[in-house]
């Protein structure tokens, strides 16, 4: 091979080299730009029962439970719905937003997660 052939190989090797590190960060930019993120799950039950509960989970044995009084009387929903709004603006006031909602199968617990981006 000529010397000619020899630049433009060599040449060709680095081009490749590049595009396929340009590949390997084009795949996986998510995990190039952001760091970790704080959730927060929490689990609303008002079903069934004179008590209702709001479990906050904030990582792995970090648990808090907040009861309220539970029905369907307006004074009930009054108050439970007091405790939520508390409970909610916290998360809010610590820099959480509302990412996802779901329901259970019998429609009395209802799962919350707030994330706050780092």
């Amino acid at each position: 091979m000529s010397l000619r052939g020899e630049i433009i190989f060599a040449a060709m090797k680095k081009i490749l080299f590049l595009g396929a590190c340009l590949v390997a960060l084009a795949s996986q930019p998510v995990i190039a730009q952001t760091g970790a993120a704080d959730v927060v799950v929490v689990r609303v039950n008002d079903g069934a029962g004179s008590t209702g509960h709001l479990l906050i989970v904030r990582g792995e044995g970090k648990r808090e439970d907040v009861e309220f009084s539970a029905g369907v009387s307006p004074n009930h929903l009054g108050t439970s719905g007091e405790v939520m709004q508390r409970v909610f603006a916290k998360l809010y006031q610590e820099g959480y937003t509302l990412k996802s909602t779901f329901g259970g199968s019998q429609g009395y617990v209802s799962t919350l997660i707030f994330v706050k981006e780092k």
